[in-house]
């Protein structure tokens, strides 16, 4: 099996990277591993100047993309993870019936807290036991963002982020694996790259560690948009 590796400092300098190596190999790689060794950096520029929507109308907002895995504004305002998770399933129940069905929101978080069809909080279980473990443990503390009870094979639309899983390391940081079957380096990618880091984060500082490294799988690597745009987004 052939792997692309990338290994950057930022998850901007780690997607342009990607982009670079996407682009050169003419719009497709496959089982492009990348490492982020500051994942929870992010910076407010990002959010404007490299927002697909501002490059194309068709092109999504990366704050968007961002708070499909992690809400930041309401965990701000959330007085504690409770309150957190009470309050994104009510907005996201009341877009969901309005919507009639048709999520106007991506799912995700909803089921990082809240998987299908037995509700668990993946993301409650795993803070509470980085809070209880004695001793290091680096296995068991995954995510599952798929289920074949629920997700029907399908060509587009099915979730692309499948797997997580938590490494704790000797050091006793976190690192965050992500395994993505598809990953849109012009609509998605950054803001993935920045949700994961701010998802990242918000596990450390409720368990008590510190964040290591983000390292995403993108199985099939790919962008929704024109080379013209992608080349000057990631310019």
């Amino acid at each position: 099996m052939s792997v692309q590796t990338v290994e950057q400092a930022t998850s901007l300098d780690a997607w342009r990277a990607g982009v670079g190596m996407l682009l050169s190999a003419g719009g497709e790689l496959s089982n492009l591993i990348t490492t982020i060794h500051s994942p929870c950096t992010t910076e407010t520029s990002w959010f404007v100047d490299r927002s697909p929507h501002r490059f194309s109308n068709k092109g999504d907002d990366i704050r968007d993309v961002a708070n499909t895995i992690f809400p930041e504004k309401l965990a701000i305002r959330a007085s504690d993870r409770m309150s957190l998770y009470a309050m994104y399933l009510q907005r996201h129940d009341r877009t969901h019936r309005w919507k009639r069905g048709r999520h106007a929101w991506g799912t995700y978080f909803e089921r990082l807290i809240r998987f299908p069809p037995s509700g668990v909080n993946q993301l409650e279980r795993v803070i509470e036991k980085l809070q209880t473990w004695p001793v290091r443990n680096t296995t068991g503390l995954v995510f599952h963002l798929s289920t074949p009870t629920v997700d029907a094979p399908r060509t587009r639309g099915g979730p692309c982020w499948h797997y997580g899983e938590l490494l704790w390391n000797a050091d006793g940081s976190i690192d965050l694996v992500a395994v993505y079957r598809n990953h849109d380096f012009y609509n998605k990618v950054l803001g993935n790259f920045i949700g994961l880091g701010r998802l990242l984060q918000f596990i450390c500082d409720q368990s008590g560690k510190q964040p290591g490294k983000l390292i995403c799988h993108s199985v099939h690597a790919y962008h929704d948009g024109s080379v013209h745009a992608l080349r000057a987004m990631a310019t």
